[in-house]
């Protein structure tokens, strides 16, 4: 048995929660990958670029650590 047919074994096995885990990781691994190799999108229209960051932009968390205002003045991080 080779890794692709192990890897749908074990996935077929799992609940649909951790399927999707595996799923939403294989994609960040893929588009780790392919953001390794820059000139790969030199084919690419402006146009096209944009429309590919958009869709990486838009599979981030909507949500953020909401922090307080304080948090971000400079009083806050650095020692006068």
């Amino acid at each position: 048995m080779n890794i692709e047919q192990t890897v749908l074994e074990n996935l077929k096995q799992l609940p649909l929660a951790q399927q999707q885990e595996v799923l939403d990781f294989s994609e960040f691994l893929k588009q780790k990958t392919s953001t390794v190799n820059p000139a790969s999108d030199s084919h690419l229209t402006p146009e096209e670029k944009v429309a590919k960051w958009n869709k990486a932009i838009a599979k981030l968390p909507q949500t953020s650590a909401n922090l307080p205002d304080e948090a971000l003045h400079r009083d806050t991080m650095y020692e006068d």
